[in-house]
């Protein structure tokens, strides 16, 4: 386990526990148990397939190692007229690859592995010691917080020598009195007990290409990508939230709102790769983007960005039509009020016309 911690460190990662890979039944009956509260949407759930019997992903799994490599937050506010996106994101990709890397490097060893994202990691971090819960449902690891990047490696070998998870096992999983989370949540999605009501959550709705509830459009803010409001506000994480910054300034115009706009013009190809290089393709897909963008601009309601939002009013995906008209609604300009009335004329979905009377009745 010495020599695979020290490698790990090679690739990036600040620690590595280990764990077996016994069913996590436990885990299984309490997502089941919130599905059936109406506290985790089940289609989407399902869309992300983890299994929480390890040794359906390898039949004759031995062990499942968590990678943990913690990153630095951005400075928060960004400039005005930005959106705002986690740098959660930014990091991911960078330690996926090494991750696979990793499990490269084990295999030439002559154990086999493989790099995964499809097993609980949050509950795995706790079982093998390396981190704990706090109320925000978030795992933290000492000395980072929960500013942290999870990844699994399952392999066919039993690794012995744990000796990395002595220390970290000390440390308590409970917050005390302390509830500053659970009363600074945008939308109140953090419930008493430390249980997350994914229906509530603003990041959960945050690219799903679906139409946000008018609620959770309210608490978005100026952003695109992550919310991180319980993990600033919690004092576990005062140490890491010192002498941050912000993104490079190149970076940031990428998300400047009018160029994300502009992604509803087919010519912007180029604008959604250099999107796609600074977050990944996953998350920068053409509708979930936009859909997100003219909330955000929204939020901003600057009437500059009246012409882009005019131009989404028109593009083909619904939620990102429903959304435009919610964001123009929001601006309140003689201007505004004279697109959404056109807009209600040539509008033929009955979502979109009722998202456009809405926002003339502001």
């Amino acid at each position: 386990m010495e020599d695979i911690s020290d490698k790990a460190l090679e690739f990036g990662f600040d620690m590595v526990g280990k764990a077996s890979p016994e069913p996590m039944f436990a885990w299984g009956r309490e997502v089941k148990r919130r599905i059936s509260e109406g506290l985790i949407p089940s289609e989407a759930w399902f869309l992300r397939n983890i299994e929480f019997m390890p040794d359906k992903l390898m039949p004759n799994a031995k062990q499942v190692l968590v990678l943990v490599r913690s990153y630095k937050p951005y400075a928060e506010p960004f400039p005005s007229g930005i959106a705002t996106y986690s740098a959660h994101y930014r990091e991911y990709p960078k330690g996926w690859k090494a991750a696979m890397s990793f499990a490269q490097w084990l295999r030439g060893m002559g154990i086999n592995a493989f790099a995964t994202s499809k097993l609980p990691l949050k509950a795995l971090a706790v079982k093998t010691g390396i981190g704990v819960y706090r109320r925000n449902s978030l795992v933290y690891c000492h000395p980072f917080g929960s500013f942290v990047n999870l990844y699994g490696v399952v392999t066919d070998a039993r690794i012995t020598d744990d000796t990395s998870c002595a220390v970290i096992r000390q440390e308590a999983s409970e917050c005390g009195e302390c509830d500053i989370c659970i009363r600074q949540c945008p939308t109140g999605a953090i419930m008493p007990g430390g249980t997350i009501d994914l229906t509530k959550c603003i990041r959960n709705h945050m690219g799903s290409g679906n139409i946000v509830p008018l609620e959770i459009r309210n608490a978005y803010g100026v952003r695109l990508l992550g919310c991180e409001t319980c993990q600033r506000v919690c004092p576990k994480n005062t140490h890491v939230l010192k002498d941050l910054s912000l993104p490079q300034d190149n970076e940031l115009g990428t998300f400047l709102l009018q160029t994300l706009l502009e992604l509803s013009q087919p010519s912007s190809r180029e604008q959604l790769e250099n999107i796609a290089g600074i977050i990944g393709r996953n998350y920068a897909r053409r509708n979930r983007i936009l859909g997100d963008a003219v909330i955000a601009a929204g939020a901003g309601k600057d009437p500059k960005l009246l012409k882009y939002l005019k131009e989404t009013l028109t593009y083909p995906h619904v939620p990102v039509r429903a959304h435009s008209a919610w964001a123009i609604g929001r601006i309140r300009t003689s201007e505004a009020r004279n697109i959404l009335t056109k807009a209600l004329h040539e509008e033929r979905d009955p979502q979109v016309i009722s998202e456009i009377k809405s926002a003339m009745a502001i």
